[in-house]
């Protein structure tokens, strides 16, 4: 977009030759070219092209997104940008000024302003701001419906004021708003001017077949009277269900929506009734009465009622008067004007409740963006074009205060150089309304007070006299040979946009605006829930008077007074809108009409100002605050007298010649100058961000430190202590129980309770170990192990008698002992067997049958068979770790059957006793096996204890049985002279002879 050619000046202060022909010509070249937008400097003027033109896509408004005007070519997107850029950077409250006559483009302006605002927001909490411009979209699509109308000047005219506040929060991204509006032309429900449509409502509800309509006996092919001559259209029924979505986007209730639609059919079947006197002068009603009575959801006797008479309370008594046919016309009109009306501002209010920023939200900033109806002048001007072309005089006055009178008035007051622009100040023309006391609207008000009936004629006799002198007023008593206007009827006013003539027929009625009582609580009676809240007033008792209400011309002045203070108080941007003809064409082009509108906007003095001006003024202290970064020395602070003098350092340093100073501001002459400093400004914030980043995140960071510090503190003490408590219940527990925990207590978190107990353990151990001698200690340890695996399974083990562990060497055993001696040291020195642990005689039964005896040695690490006469190693020694299982008896006999899996062929022993006093060695040969088994595989030794005679061996690889003898065998019989031998076999069943057997 930005490298299409340049069609004519796109900023008209930059012709060469200003005169109100060449701006004309200027504006006309643009148009021919589809460039609509032209700038005044920093004010947009844009004319009406009357066709849809490709140049609202995302791709554009991408374009304008962050970028100055000069750099962009003019469009309602960069007057939007600069607005919103002004919000974020300065954070100051803004507003778009939209003016023009009434088809100059001012609502679709409003729209794409809109638009763009909505779309120009962070990434940040999307889902609840896209809800929220979803929200301030959508509300424009309901107004429009219910507000807008097509005139013989425009197919979509806003028939109201509609000023939008967008709240912003610190980011700028929107979070609500409130719309407020000002006088909707109600008269148009009942009275249209030829070729003009009603309000677009009526229209979508008669467009497409629905519910509402069936339900009321409504047709689209039918001919109703407040609806003229035109009928719904296809577009129409298209616009009825963007209406129905757009309620529902803003959370309008389907019964709330249905209600809205009744009250619309209501009005249009008011049109349609008729009244009669019967003979008796009894009022008859004729039409769609039951259809009208169920729309509105009130009694038809009700209704009756208020169309024949009303109810007054006079000194505290209730008076009844009949009305007369002129009277039950009058109060049909004016139900049917006043419900709708009442509907309009109701619907104004629940989108309002919509889309206001919800409670404990922050509101930072907003943009007000006026759409407000344009200049009027048709065939016959009445009340509601006096109200709107004298709300165009006040936004006029507005623009030629901000932009023309206060910025010259400026320059003289701050001494700088100035040409004077002269220019016409509509003032005297805004006085003529609502001066006080002499005013039109004063003379209106004091009319209407009278407490006799004034007419139009008398209200016009009136202002005549009281404004004959006033140029800008004149009638056909004041001027008779003046025949363009008619006598007793018109008056004319000379407005900024042109001299305008106004009927007065029915200003006295229109600026009354009453609606009585009886009307008020009909309505707020009805079962359509949504028309009884919009009239609270009909609860008031009927015997009670309250004060009679300002009239509409006040209401109206007071909210155009509010609306100029309010926009008085922001920054204000502009849209100058301009209708290239009147009869809505594209690419047509009436000269005159154009030149008119140029000269009452006041364009081309606008220019003029523009060009002898300045872009910008600021107050030094300001000025200093926003750029004092840019010059070293004014930065971080200035050290000398005052802000006008670091001012002047900081421009000198910054090399900028095209100001001027004033007594308290400074004045900017080029735009381009302010955008320099904004892009050098913004190059240096995020470094200056940086740095205060870094200084506050390590304050932070300390305060976060000591914090973590002081709760450790607290912490240990706090463990500490609940250590100590939990010490001291143990403690309890050990003085309960005589040194013995038996129920440990639940900890606290963290407490190492495994340390505690292990160190319980180790002190009980203490204990225990404490009478014993030292000496003793290795013996105890095989104890231990010989209990862990025999207690409770054998009745004795050789606990109580003293371990002498290597028997063989021990004389009263071994009588060959210095022989067994002098072979372990021989042993150890050729075979390495390791330190001897217990050695004793055995029986041995082999897997032949054999029975033979040896020497049982155990060392440290293996299982020794020795030759009982010599001492000699037999074969070569069992590892002790690859020894399976032990099995032995529960009862007393010396049998051990120790299992090698890995030899498939078990050692089947019985152990030769010492002594008659140390009849069992089995648990001391256990208690040597299991600690070694166990130190050297970390893992339990398996011992199998047979609590009857009989257990198992594998004798070359092949399982025998092993018992000990029966009462009543041979082995147990009566003893003969020889001894039996210590085991016997027959049919594989290896029986154990004990010592005492065989005795």
């Amino acid at each position: 977009m930005a490298t299409q050619p340049e069609v004519g000046v796109s900023d008209f202060v930059l012709l060469d030759n200003l005169t109100t022909d060449k701006f004309i010509e200027n504006l006309h070249l643009r148009f021919q070219h589809n460039k609509i937008y032209t700038y005044i400097g920093e004010v947009l003027v844009s004319v009406n092209p009357y066709k849809t033109l490709d140049i609202y896509n995302a791709q554009h408004m991408a374009q304008y997104r962050g970028r100055e005007m000069f750099e962009v070519p003019p469009h309602v997107y960069a007057v939007a940008d600069a607005c919103q850029r002004v919000l974020r950077q300065q954070g100051r409250d803004t507003c778009v000024l939209i003016s023009g006559e009434s088809g100059a483009g001012k609502t679709e302006a409003s729209k794409f302003i809109m638009k763009y605002i909505a779309a120009n927001t962070t990434q940040v909490h999307r889902e609840y701001i896209d809800r929220v411009k979803n929200v301030l979209i959508q509300s424009n699509s309901i107004l429009e419906t219910f507000g807008n109308a097509k005139t013989n000047r425009n197919d979509n005219s806003s028939r109201f004021g509609k000023y939008m506040d967008i709240h912003f929060d610190y980011k700028g991204d929107p979070v609500g708003g409130h719309i407020s509006n000002y006088l909707l032309e109600k008269s148009r429900v009942v009275s249209l001017q030829p070729g003009e449509r009603n309000f677009h409502a009526f229209y979508q509800l008669l467009s497409t077949s629905n519910p509402y309509t069936k339900k009321f006996g409504l047709s689209s092919s039918e001919v109703y009277k407040i609806l003229g001559s035109e009928r719904g259209t296809a577009h129409d029924s298209k616009l009825y269900s963007v209406t129905n979505s757009a309620f529902n986007a803003l959370g309008f209730s389907p019964s709330v929506v249905e209600d809205i639609w009744s009250i619309v059919a209501g009005v249009i079947l008011l049109g349609e009734l008729s009244f009669s006197e019967s003979t008796e002068g009894e009022l008859n009603i004729g039409g769609p009465l039951r259809s009208c009575v169920n729309a509105f959801g009130v009694s038809e006797t009700a209704l009756r009622e208020v169309f024949a008479c009303r109810v007054l309370a006079a000194g505290g008594e209730l008076v009844s008067k009949r009305h007369s046919l002129s009277d039950a016309h009058y109060t049909r009109l004016a139900l049917a004007k006043a419900a709708y009306d009442r509907l309009f501002s109701w619907i104004v209010q629940e989108i309002n409740k919509a889309i206001e920023a919800p409670k404990g939200t922050y509101r930072s900033t907003l943009i007000g963006v006026l759409d407000i109806y344009g200049f009027e002048i048709f065939e016959t001007n009445s009340f509601e074009q006096f109200c709107i072309n004298y709300c165009n005089e006040k936004l006029q006055q507005l623009f030629i205060e901000l932009v023309l009178k206060q910025e010259q008035e400026e320059y003289a007051r701050e001494g700088i150089q100035w040409t004077p622009v002269q220019y016409f100040n509509n003032r005297i023309i805004c006085e003529l309304v609502d001066a006080p006391h002499q005013g039109i609207i004063a003379i209106m008000d004091e009319a209407c007070l009278n407490p006799t009936k004034i007419s139009d004629k008398q209200l016009l006799e009136a202002m005549d006299k009281r404004l004959s002198g006033h140029k800008h007023y004149t009638s056909r008593q004041l001027s008779p040979i003046d025949k363009k206007l008619k006598h007793g009827v018109d008056f004319r006013i000379t407005h900024y946009a042109g001299d305008v003539t106004y009927a007065i027929t029915g200003f006295m009625d229109k600026n009354k605006d009453s609606l009585w009582q009886d009307l008020k609580r009909l309505l707020h009676s009805s079962r359509n829930q949504s028309l009884a809240d919009m009239w609270p007033e009909g609860a008031t008792n009927i015997q009670k008077t309250s004060k009679r209400p300002p009239s509409a011309a006040t209401l109206f002045r007071n909210s155009m007074s509010a609306l100029v203070t309010g926009l008085q108080s922001k920054e204000p941007f502009y849209v100058r809108c301009v209708k290239p003809n009147p009869v809505q064409a594209p690419n047509a082009w009436d000269d005159q009409l154009v030149r008119h509108q140029v000269a009452y906007l006041g364009l081309v003095e606008n220019v003029r100002v523009r060009r002898a001006g300045f872009a910008s003024r600021q107050r030094y202290d300001r000025f200093l605050k926003r750029y004092k970064m840019l010059s070293q020395y004014t930065w971080p602070n200035f050290r000398g007298a005052n802000d006008r003098d670091a001012v002047m350092v900081l421009l000198r340093d910054l090399q900028l010649t095209d100001v001027q100073f004033g007594h308290t501001k400074l004045f900017i002459r080029s735009a381009k100058t302010i955008h320099g400093l904004e892009a050098a400004r913004a190059e240096l914030i995020p470094s200056i961000v940086v740095l205060l980043q870094k200084l506050w995140r390590g304050t932070v960071a300390r305060m976060r430190y000591r914090r973590m510090k002081a709760a450790l503190f607290i912490f240990n003490a706090w463990k500490r202590y609940r250590y100590r408590r939990y010490i001291a219940e143990l403690q309890a527990e050990l003085q309960r129980n005589r040194g013995v925990i038996k129920r440990w207590a639940e900890p606290p978190r963290r407490v190492p309770v495994a340390i505690l107990q292990a160190a319980y353990r180790r002190w009980r151990a203490y204990l225990t170990l404490k009478p014993v001698p030292r000496d003793q200690w290795p013996q105890l340890k095989l104890k231990i192990c010989a209990a862990s695996v025999l207690k409770s399974r054998r009745s004795y083990w050789g606990a109580a008698r003293l371990w002498r562990g290597d028997y063989l060497a021990i004389d009263t055993y071994n009588d060959r002992a210095a022989v067994y001696k002098s072979a372990m040291a021989s042993l150890q020195k050729s075979q390495n067997i390791g330190r001897p642990l217990f050695s004793c005689r055995v029986h041995k039964f082999n897997r032949y049958n054999k029975l033979a005896e040896r020497c049982l040695l155990v060392t440290d690490s293996a299982i020794c068979k020795l030759d009982a006469n010599s001492f000699k190693l037999l074969k070569k020694p069992t590892p002790i770790t690859e020894v399976g299982a032990v099995r032995v008896m529960s009862g007393d006999a010396q049998l051990a059957v120790i299992s090698v899996p890995s030899a498939r062929n078990d050692l089947v022993l019985g152990l030769v006793a010492p002594t008659e006093h140390t009849p069992d060695l089995v648990g001391e040969l256990l208690g040597v096996l299991a600690h070694r088994y166990s130190a050297l595989t970390g893992s339990e030794l398996i011992v199998e204890v047979e609590s009857g005679v009989t257990t198992r061996c594998t004798l070359g690889g092949k399982n025998r049985a092993l018992q000990l003898p029966t009462a009543g065998s041979p082995a147990t019989a009566t003893p003969t002279p020889n001894t039996p031998p210590p085991f016997t076999h027959a049919h594989n069943v290896i029986t154990y002879h004990p010592a005492s057997a065989r005795a």
